[in-house]
C-alpha cells in the first residue's frame, strides 16, 4: 500500500474515532440534562392536622360534578354529610387558616349570626379565614377551586372576657397571617337548622360558618 493511501486511512481513522468520541461526550451530556430535568419536584410538606385535610378533601369531593349533577345522590350525598358534621365538626383542635380579610359586611356575616343576632342594631366583625385544600409552597395565592372558606362574626363590643380576648387578638391579624384555631364548624339554613344542602348548588368555594374556641397567631419561622 502506497504511503499516501496509509496516511489518508490512518487520518480517517483518527477522524472517525474523534467523532464518535464527541457524539459519546454529548450524549453523555444530553442524558444527564434529561435526568436533571425528569427529576420528579418536591412535594410540599403539608403538616396540617389529618382531620382538617380529610374535612377539606371531603369538600373538594362533595363538589364534584357527579354529585351535584344527580339530584338522587345530592340528596344521599347532603345526608351523609349533615351527619359527618354533626358527628365530627362539633369540636375542631389547632386547625390552621389564613385570614383572607376583616370586615363589618352584615352581609358577610356567618349563617349563625344571621339567624341568631339584630345586625341592625349590634354591629359586627367578620373574620374571613381560608384554608386551601392542597398547599402548593410555588405559588403566593391559593386558587380558587382549592380552598374553602369560614367565617368567624364576632360582636363589635362583645360581652364576657373569652369574646373581649378574641377581638383583641382579631385587632392584631392582618390579611396572610396564619392562625391556628380551636372551636366547631356549622352551617345554619334559612330555618335555623344545621344544613348544608345550599353548598350543593353552587360553584363558589364554601363559605362555613366558624365558632371559635381559641385563637392564635402562628408563629413565623
Amino acid at each position: 500500500m502506497k504511503p499516501n493511501a496509509v496516511f489518508s486511512l490512518t487520518l480517517l481513522s483518527i477522524i472517525f474515532c474523534g467523532c464518535q468520541n464527541s457524539d459519546s461526550s454529548k450524549a453523555s451530556t444530553t442524558d444527564t440534562t434529561i435526568s436533571r430535568v425528569s427529576k420528579p419536584a418536591t412535594t410540599a410538606v403539608d403538616n396540617r392536622p389529618k382531620d382538617e385535610l380529610y374535612f377539606l378533601n371531603r369538600i373538594k369531593a362533595e363538589s364534584d360534578n357527579d354529585v351535584t349533577s344527580n339530584a338522587i345522590k345530592k340528596d344521599i350525598h347532603i345526608t351523609a354529610f349533615n351527619k359527618y358534621a354533626a358527628d365530627s365538626l362539633n369540636k375542631i383542635y389547632d386547625w390552621e387558616m389564613i385570614v383572607t380579610e376583616i370586615n363589618d359586611n352584615q352581609l358577610e356575616a356567618s349563617s349563625l349570626a344571621k339567624a341568631l343576632f339584630d345586625l341592625d342594631n349590634n354591629p359586627i366583625y367578620n373574620l374571613q379565614l381560608v384554608s386551601p385544600i392542597k398547599i402548593d409552597k410555588t405559588v403566593d395565592t391559593i386558587a380558587i377551586d382549592n380552598r374553602v372558606d369560614f367565617t368567624y362574626t364576632v360582636p363589635k363590643n362583645p360581652k364576657g372576657d373569652t369574646l373581649r380576648k378574641q377581638l383583641t387578638l382579631i385587632k392584631t391579624l392582618s390579611k396572610g397571617d396564619t392562625v391556628i384555631v380551636s372551636g366547631a364548624l356549622t352551617h345554619i339554613d334559612n330555618g335555623g337548622k344545621v344544613n348544608f344542602a345550599s353548598f350543593y348548588d353552587q360553584y363558589l368555594p364554601w363559605n362555613v360558618d366558624l365558632l371559635l374556641k381559641s385563637i392564635r397567631k402562628k408563629s413565623a419561622k
